[in-house]
């Protein structure tokens, strides 16, 4: 989707989007709140914090759509989705929550986008200081970064 080093505005369009529906997904369902911060090009799609998910988009919109942050911010927003204390919480309840934002984030991503014939992969996550997940991709990758509550979420997008 790049022409002569410049994004088409579709490309664009998709990143709009997803600023949009991180915003939304986190003020909605987590009822946290999540401002943009800052929005960079960065060389490859790499989850290096400790927690980390992830799903890809294939069809008429081609790509990936990253989340990475901190355990005890993913905790914070699993336990305020789905109404437990955060010390109740079971590493799969985590897990499942942070396959499930990152399903969320890339399906009102599409959504936002109006982009119709798009199907979000099955989400993966991990948590871990000793795992870094980074995937090949030939695309450009940008890392938009949110402050929510009192931390930083990254989320990272390549299309």
């Amino acid at each position: 989707m790049e022409r002569g080093g410049r994004m088409t505005m579709q490309t664009e369009a998709v990143y709009d989007a997803l600023q949009v529906a991180v915003v939304d997904v986190l003020n909605r369902m987590a009822m946290s709140d999540a401002v943009f911060i800052h929005r960079e090009s960065v060389p490859r799609f790499r989850l290096d914090s400790e927690t980390g998910g992830m799903v890809r988009l294939s069809g008429a919109l081609n790509g990936m759509i990253g989340l990475t942050c901190h355990l005890g911010l993913v905790k914070d927003l699993v336990s305020r989705i789905g109404g437990l204390p955060s010390d109740q919480l079971e590493r799969e309840d985590v897990m499942d929550g942070i396959a499930e934002l990152a399903n969320l984030f890339g399906g009102w991503t599409k959504t936002n986008a109006g982009v119709s014939d798009v199907r979000v992969s099955a989400p993966m996550a991990f948590i871990g200081q000793e795992v870094v997940a980074e995937w090949k991709t030939d695309r450009p990758t940008e890392r938009f970064i949110f402050h929510v509550n009192d931390d930083a979420l990254h989320v990272l997008a390549s299309f």
